[in-house]
């Protein structure tokens, strides 16, 4: 069974979790306060990390194993929602999209090639191995997931979409198994015992579905949009200002001279609709183009561009 999945954390929580786990594989932390924020007491730290021991054990003891293999997962994080896709498979334009937002990082252009050089292997692996064997497709609730679904029915589409076992698994809204209602956003925070029980309910996706789904993939490439965006459930093409106002709520709540991180993490925090910081510190880099923040300082050589102070700049 070949599983695909469309973020690296992701894949490196189904690699976890097809270990199946009988020990806890790494310590596990309780950090706690108060209702005042103040450090609770040592007694009452050490209760809270025999219990959340306790219930890891216990989540690998009721975790599922999966009929795959840890080189069976296919991941392909290709930030397809964001950039030019006006081509086949995985070609020049996705190159310069990947390096350029992975730009804000001091290794970033390596970092992309890797990412590239890994994704064209795992395209030549699955498009090899999908006529005999079946295709698990995992999404959830990122424009990623959405994006990268259709783009990969592409690729597959010219082997006969109706010769194909594809089946499909979508994120719960909700995390499974008496979580406490925690609302789960991206594969990435699943716990790796839950793969196993999520794998069990995989439908098929009938090949007219699939094709449909192509067909809208070919839609938003000859839109050829800036940014793609899950909006009430939808996936479609939309400009690349489409995220400015989250950024400038929190922008204003910010004193004059501020951190950019702050403004990125807090802006990811208090809206998480399934974009990263990669997205973010390239539209503050636009500002600051256009005139309307200043670069206060600069970061450390090893950090993110977006460690650094700036400045807000009156109209």
């Amino acid at each position: 069974m070949l599983e695909v999945l469309f973020s690296d954390s992701a894949a490196g929580s189904m690699k976890v979790g097809m270990c199946r786990g009988s020990e806890i594989g790494g310590c596990v932390g309780v950090i706690a306060t108060d209702e005042k924020g103040r450090p609770v007491s040592p007694e009452e730290t050490a209760r809270l990390q025999r219990e959340a021991k306790a219930k890891e054990r216990r989540r690998w003891a009721e975790a599922v194993p999966m009929e795959s293999t840890p080189g069976d997962i296919l991941p392909f994080p290709l930030w397809l929602s964001v950039g030019p896709i006006d081509e086949e498979g995985i070609g020049l334009l996705r190159e310069e999209t990947l390096t350029r937002l992975l730009s804000i990082y001091p290794e970033g252009q390596q970092t992309a090639a890797e990412i590239l050089a890994n994704a064209r292997r795992r395209l030549d692996t699955l498009l090899t191995r999908a006529p005999r064997e079946p295709v698990r497709l995992w999404v959830d609730h990122t424009p990623d997931a959405a994006c990268g679904l259709r783009w990969v029915l592409a690729q597959l589409q010219p082997l006969g979409l109706e010769k194909l076992d594809l089946r499909v698994v979508e994120l719960p809204a909700l995390a499974p198994h008496g979580e406490g209602g925690l609302v789960l956003r991206n594969l990435g925070e699943l716990h790796p015992g839950e793969w196993g029980h999520l794998a069990r309910e995989a439908r098929v996706l009938p090949a007219g579905q699939a094709a449909a789904l192509v067909t809208q993939w070919r839609m938003l490439q000859s839109e050829n949009a800036p940014l793609r965006a899950v909006l009430n459930g939808v996936l479609v093409s939309a400009d690349e200002s489409l995220y400015d106002p989250y950024l400038r709520r929190v922008l204003d709540t910010l004193p004059e001279t501020f951190s950019e991180a702050t403004l990125i993490g807090r802006t990811l925090g208090q809206f998480p609709l399934g974009f990263g910081d990669v997205w973010l510190a390239l539209r503050v880099e636009r500002w600051i183009a256009d005139g309307k923040l200043q670069v206060v300082s600069t970061p450390e050589p090893d950090s993110p561009r977006y460690h650094r102070m700036l400045r807000k700049v009156s109209p």
